[in-house]
């Protein structure tokens, strides 16, 4: 009985040794981390029916909620860069968000993007706007890139905007301890009903590398080998149901963040 009393014991403390993953919270939105300048790291989310950022700390309590301006029959579509000392210099809390409307007699979408303050105040509105990414060139000032699409026209047409932003880029940590760098990866037109095309940023020395589209539920629809020597992929999205997908493109042990691309034949 002793002898059984110090197996178990010896059982127990072998199990407790190891770690485990463990479900902290569940969000019913898309949602993601962030690192503020001055208030440190934070998960927010996109509420897409109350066309509201909402942000939370790390123990998942809630820090702020913010709520977006979006016009009637106008639909939230994104919400990147939740900053400090990104687009201002006096610590207030910015965003960019994008929404979108549907011409459903024309068949085309409409997208629009704004820069704004936490109180509302709108720094930046970008008719058109889809994408966009902020960067730091090497002389250490910040820039601001924006593609603004008109699909009202066919073919449709694209503008590339620069902006120079007063304040600093701060990124996430990824778990190799490094800098994440803004998604490379882009789709246009997007939704797309016809012809996709997908660019992207391979790493240096990429070999065999390949792109995947998976739907909403993680299930893989299509693989697609990426040639070293170029930069996008067209492809015919005829086969593909109408809904929403992610495509990632990977290489060895490189793997980029996934990007959205809606189907709407």
């Amino acid at each position: 009985m002793k002898k059984l009393s110090i197996i178990l014991g010896i059982l127990c403390i072998s199990l407790t040794g190891f770690g485990q993953i463990n479900l902290e919270q569940t969000y019913t939105y898309s949602g993601t981390y962030t690192r503020l300048a001055n208030s440190g790291d934070k998960f927010f989310i996109m509420d897409v029916g109350l066309s509201q950022c909402r942000i939370y700390n790390t123990n998942h309590s809630v820090w702020k909620t913010i709520s977006l301006s979006v016009p009637a029959n106008n639909y939230l579509y994104d919400i990147q860069y939740i900053s400090e000392n990104l687009f201002t210099t006096d610590g207030a809390l910015c965003l960019v968000y994008t929404y979108y409307s549907y011409d459903a007699v024309n068949l085309y979408y409409t997208y629009t993007t704004k820069i704004v303050k936490e109180n509302g105040t709108v720094l930046l509105t970008l008719p058109g706007c889809q994408y966009y990414y902020a960067t730091t060139l090497l002389d250490g000032n910040v820039k601001f890139v924006t593609y603004s699409y008109d699909y009202s026209v066919s073919p449709y047409t694209v503008a590339t905007s620069v902006y120079d932003v007063p304040g600093n880029l701060v990124l996430a940590m990824s778990e190799k301890g490094e800098m994440d760098k803004p998604t490379s990866l882009r789709a246009f037109p997007n939704p797309a009903s016809d012809r996709l095309t997908l660019s992207y940023e391979l790493p240096s020395g990429s070999v065999n590398a390949t792109l995947t589209i998976n739907d909403i539920q993680g299930r893989l629809i299509h693989t697609y080998p990426v040639q070293n020597n170029s930069n996008r992929m067209d492809i015919q999205v005829s086969q593909i149901p109408d809904g929403i997908y992610f495509y990632t493109i990977q290489s060895g042990n490189y793997r980029s963040n996934p990007a959205k691309i809606i189907i709407n034949q």
